[in-house]
């Protein structure tokens, strides 16, 4: 304001001069007149510009007071849980004892295939460091396209009553339509139906296999689908609130990147369905992989994808409207 004033004044005085050399003041009235002008005129000026700063003030202030307002709800609704509660029934954010106990076997068994590898190597050397190192690119991979393969299963087939995986394909369905409860999970609570899915098979090759690269390749390939919740959590995390190594891990490659995951939550939700590492995520849209897998189930069942049928969960649409 101290800025505008000076410069308004300056200006009108700047034209006083060539006013009163248009009209020469004479004798009288016409001289008192014209020197209350001189006067008046800075000071209307600034009365005008007072008008527009004020107006231009109260513009923001009620911006200001709208956006204060949207914060105080946004506030109350954290606060009473219905802003990050999720919209699939009984589901909660919170890991329970069961839930984390199975999280801690999985790691027990990873641990544990880790010094059976170790054991079945007996010394190093760069022949099998080449191949240790070769054996966990391809699990990585592999865990990645899995969780795609996956992904896409659950995202586009069966309901809530599907034995065995519907509360899975359920949460799915929900996480669609309101992706940003994830990053709420515990991370007991979001891993262990994967780990708990991947369980089975990490026992089996533990027991079975005695082929150390083999059985790193399994760990690895295990370790990536037990725990990929946890990597699309962080796909949908602000990069302010992960972790610096995370953010690090998602910049070169390791980990699947925010940017590349949040192109699936684009309707109809038919690309991008792998979330480890995102790497296979290029060469499955682009060769029309899953879009050949569909056309083959629907072949065979006469079922075709929801990508494709622009089906939704109605049910949850209804929650998330009230």
């Amino acid at each position: 304001m101290a800025a505008v004033l000076p410069s308004v004044a300056l200006q009108v005085q700047a034209e006083v001069p060539a006013l009163t050399r248009r009209r020469a003041p004479g004798p009288g009235t016409d001289g008192h007149l014209a020197s209350k002008k001189a006067v008046l005129l800075p000071s209307a000026a600034a009365g005008c510009s007072l008008s527009l700063l004020a107006r231009r003030r109260s513009g923001r202030c009620s911006r200001a007071s709208v956006l204060l307002a949207q914060r105080r709800q946004l506030a109350g609704d954290e606060a009473d849980g219905a802003y990050f509660k999720p919209l699939v029934d009984g589901d909660v954010l919170t890991a329970s004892n069961p839930q984390r106990l199975v999280v801690a076997v999985m790691v027990v068994l990873l641990l544990l295939g880790l010094l059976r590898v170790w054991a079945l190597l007996g010394s190093l050397s760069w022949q099998t460091s080449v191949c240790c190192l070769l054996a966990v690119v391809l699990g990585v991979e592999f865990a990645d396209f899995g969780t795609g393969v996956y992904h896409f299963s659950v995202d586009n087939y069966g309901s809530a009553q599907t034995p065995i995986v519907g509360s899975q394909i359920e949460a799915f369905q929900g996480h669609h339509e309101e992706p940003w409860t994830i990053t709420y999970r515990d991370f007991c609570n979001n891993c262990f139906p994967t780990c708990l899915a991947t369980m089975p098979f990490l026992i089996a090759f533990e027991v079975f296999c005695s082929q150390p690269y083999v059985l790193l390749w399994a760990l690895i390939a295990c370790a990536g689908i037990g725990f990929c919740q946890e990597f699309h959590k962080w796909s949908h995390t602000l990069r302010s609130q992960c972790h610096p190594v995370v953010n690090w891990l998602q910049d070169v490659g390791i980990l699947v990147h925010r940017k590349v995951h949040l192109r699936h939550h684009k309707p109809p939700y038919e690309t991008n369905y792998c979330i480890v590492t995102g790497h296979m995520n290029p060469l499955l849209d682009r060769t029309g992989f899953f879009t050949g897998l569909g056309a083959i189930i629907a072949s065979w069942t006469g079922v075709r994808p929801r990508c494709e049928t622009g089906e939704r969960f109605d049910y949850l649409l209804k929650r998330r409207s009230k």
